[in-house]
C-alpha cells in the first residue's frame, strides 16, 4: 500500500488528476455493470415472461370454456357399455400390435380388467392414448411392471366405458 502512495505522490498534478478521474469512473462503472445492469435485465426478462404466462392463462381459460361447451353437446354415440368397451379395446390392441398379448376379464364393479404380458411400453401408451382420446374410455387403475428386457413391460389396467 505504501508503494502505491509513494508512486501516486511522485506523479505530476495532471497525472494525479487523471488517476482520480479514472478511479471515479471505475467506482461508477463497476457497480453499474455488475449490480444495476443485471438487476434491470432480470427484471425486464421476468416482466416479459409474466406477460407471456398471463396470455397463456387467458387462452387456456377460453379453451376450458370451449371444452365445457363441447362436453355438454354429447358427441360420442356408442353401443351398450361393455360391448362398446370390449370392441374398442380389441380394435386398438390390433392397431398397436398388442392383440396376441391381450387378456380381458370382467370384475365385480362392471369394469373390464385388461392385462398385457411382455409387451413394448410405447405400444401400450399408444393403445391407451387411442382408447382414451378417440373412444373416451375411462382408466380406473393402471399398473406397470418392468421386465428384464429394455422397453418391455407387464401391464394391468381397469377400464370403464364412458
Amino acid at each position: 500500500m505504501n508503494a502505491i502512495k509513494e508512486y501516486y505522490n511522485n506523479l505530476e498534478q495532471r497525472e494525479k488528476n487523471l488517476v482520480i478521474v479514472a478511479a471515479l469512473m471505475l467506482a461508477i462503472l463497476i457497480p453499474y455493470q455488475f449490480i444495476w445492469k443485471p438487476f434491470v435485465t432480470s427484471y425486464d426478462d421476468t416482466s416479459i415472461r409474466l406477460q407471456a404466462q398471463k396470455k397463456q392463462f387467458f387462452k387456456m381459460q377460453q379453451q376450458a370454456q370451449q371444452i365445457r361447451q363441447l362436453r355438454g353437446a354429447g358427441s360420442l354415440q356408442a353401443p351398450s357399455g361393455r360391448q362398446f368397451l370390449s370392441n374398442a379395446i380389441n380394435t386398438a390392441a390390433r392397431q398397436n400390435g398388442l392383440a396376441s398379448a391381450l387378456n380381458i376379464k370382467s370384475d365385480s364393479n362392471n369394469n373390464l380388467r385388461v392385462s398385457l404380458d411382455n409387451v413394448p411400453f410405447d405400444n401400450v401408451m399408444n393403445w391407451l392414448d387411442q382408447l382414451i382420446v378417440r373412444n373416451g374410455v375411462i382408466v380406473n387403475k393402471f399398473t406397470v411392471d418392468r421386465q428384464p428386457t429394455v422397453g418391455r413391460v407387464n401391464v394391468s389396467v381397469y377400464l370403464d366405458s364412458p
